[in-house]
């Protein structure tokens, strides 16, 4: 954490407040230089359970491996200084991967707060919306390349992950998104939780809003390099044309960043007729009617507005192709 001595006193409260207590906080502070660290060692002081530590490295993805490196625990609660858990949290959370030995992480639903102000929080309300709709596993699996499917600070995992999968990595990516489809990749089973276990909270100084690695360009370049993964792995799109659906401005850069992945990618589809017979990067663009059959495409979908992709799903489907093995959404 670096300067949250706004939000930090609720945190700590919130956490202090779970039903929950065989728990040691690991308080990784970043340099900071307003009251944050004061907060901390006066919380500490009164509970041995906190341990403040100081940030060796610099940024976010080194004091989160530095956290879990320092940990004597086997599971792994992520939070962030400005978000609240709400009691029965890590109760639930941590009876949860006891029942369940094969999975590897557990998530929750979150309440996205304060209530919207204007377009500002809107973007992030609505991907609150979006996470809290993906509970299953196979929600989690097929939505994991749209965005991250649960927010950072609601996740419980078992420490041995990150000895056999590796931990958190620098670079110009969002570290948190890398990280899940790292694992996934793995193997690694996730799930989530059909409650709102934490308040996750909104605000104009969040790094998601203001750092390059959360851009959109950077999120298509890690979707990408593990997209590639899974297409060789799996072996899915053997012998079938891969065709991206969507031929507008955004889909048209994204498509570019598959090509240069070395993704397959053979054509383009879109259904307004004014694009059919349009190139871009080098793909004609082609109509949807001109989809052939699951055995002979794969289809990657790039349209992403609210609401197209459902619409976009339901024609696959009602041709035949099947989630997951004949098509998957990108955006």
């Amino acid at each position: 954490m670096r300067n949250e001595s706004p939000h930090l006193r609720d945190c700590l409260e919130s956490i202090q407040g779970q039903s929950f207590g065989n728990w040691e906080l690991l308080a990784v502070d970043d340099h900071s230089q307003d009251q944050s660290l004061a907060i901390l060692d006066s919380f500490a002081c009164k509970d041995s359970r906190i341990r403040v530590l100081h940030n060796p490295g610099s940024g976010l993805v080194d004091a989160l491996n530095y956290g879990i490196s320092s940990s004597r625990f086997e599971l792994i609660a992520r939070m962030d200084a400005d978000d609240l858990m709400t009691p029965k949290r890590l109760e639930l959370q941590v009876a949860f991967l006891k029942k369940h030995p094969s999975c590897g992480l557990v998530a929750s639903k979150v309440h996205h707060f304060p209530s919207s102000c204007g377009n500002a929080r809107r973007g992030f309300e609505l991907y609150a919306e979006w996470t809290n709709e993906l509970v299953s596993w196979d929600d989690l699996w097929l939505n994991r390349f749209v965005d991250c499917t649960f927010a950072h600070p609601s996740v419980l995992f078992r420490r041995r992950i990150v000895s056999g999968c590796g931990a958190y990595r620098n670079g110009s990516f969002p570290e948190d998104f890398e990280l899940w489809l790292r694992w996934m990749q793995a193997g690694v089973k996730m799930a989530k939780i059909d409650k709102h276990l934490l308040y996750w909270r909104d605000h104009q100084g969040r790094t998601s809003r203001n750092s390059d690695r959360y851009s959109k360009e950077s999120f298509q370049r890690v979707k990408a390099e593990y997209l590639g993964y899974w297409l060789a792995q799996s072996k899915v799109s053997s012998g079938r044309r891969i065709l991206v659906w969507g031929a507008g401005k955004v889909a048209g850069k994204f498509t570019k960043i598959l090509l240069h992945a070395k993704i397959g990618v053979s054509g383009l589809v879109d259904p307004d007729p004014k694009k059919k017979g349009m190139r871009i990067n080098g793909l004609a663009v082609d109509s949807i009617d001109s989809i052939p059959s699951p055995k002979k495409c794969f289809v990657l979908i790039l349209a992403g507005a609210r609401g197209v992709r459902a619409q976009i799903k339901q024609f696959l489907d009602e041709r035949g192709f099947h989630n997951g093995q004949d098509y998957l959404a990108l955006a």
